[in-house]
């Protein structure tokens, strides 16, 4: 997909699993099937979040999409926050229920800092410790670099769609 809001840079992302690509480019999103046809989308990043109230609200970019190749499951987030330069900073995270992009998601919403912003975050899938790994730049109240975090977000929760914990190490 292009870049729709025209977001500068236009923090691409996405990946592939079995039947499927899904693309992100800052604040929109779309699947396609392996011939390389849209089968949903663009829609805006928060449509995976609706119910949340910040996440699905609003649309904070810097997009992550992983397939999950061990549980068959798509992994989708990005950042948000109520105030870029006051806080509180949140992380949204969706899972599909199923192998299908285009099917039922669980999403949540992460209070990841209440002072410092994560900037572009990086993820990846560690089966054997039960995490989706987070790391990320942190700058204090969205402008000084203020070191690096790293969270693990407790993967067989958000799996089955349950009440998900997460841990964090500045």
């Amino acid at each position: 997909i292009y870049n729709i809001a025209g977001v500068i840079p236009p923090d691409t992302n996405g990946d592939v699993g079995p039947n499927h690509y899904m693309q992100w480019i800052n604040l929109s999103f779309a699947v396609f099937d392996k011939a390389g046809n849209i089968v949903y989308g663009p829609a805006a990043g928060n449509t995976l979040f609706q119910g949340h109230s910040v996440c699905g609200t609003q649309n904070g970019g810097d997009p992550v999409i992983l397939y999950d190749q061990f549980a068959k499951r798509w992994f989708a987030t990005q950042s948000a926050y109520e105030s870029l330069v006051n806080g509180p900073y949140y992380q949204c995270v969706a899972v599909s229920k199923s192998s299908d992009p285009t099917g039922a998601w669980c999403s949540y919403l992460f209070l990841t800092h209440t002072t410092k912003f994560t900037d572009y975050s990086k993820f990846g899938v560690w089966p054997s410790q039960n995490a989706y790994f987070m790391s990320s730049p942190q700058y204090l109240r969205g402008a000084s670099f203020a070191g690096i975090g790293i969270w693990a977000f407790e993967r067989s929760q958000l799996l089955s769609c349950g009440s998900a914990r997460f841990v964090y190490q500045d």
